[in-house]
């Protein structure tokens, strides 16, 4: 019972990610180049370590 809400939990993190990912992108490309307060390399190596974690923990539950 457990597993399947952190399961189901995983992949609303994972849904979400993408979805950040992909407005990130679409927001790189569009966007001009303006002064921002988000660091962008900083924000991509926080969502590289969240799609990491969240293997890790979909492992340990398959494995």
């Amino acid at each position: 019972m457990a597993s399947d809400r952190m399961m189901q939990a995983i992949g609303a993190l994972e849904r979400a990610i993408s979805r950040l990912e992909q407005t990130v992108a679409t927001l790189s490309d569009s966007a001009p180049p303006a002064p921002s307060t988000i660091d962008e390399s900083a924000a991509r190596a926080a969502l590289r370590s969240l799609d990491e974690l969240i293997g890790d923990l979909q492992g340990k539950r398959h494995g």
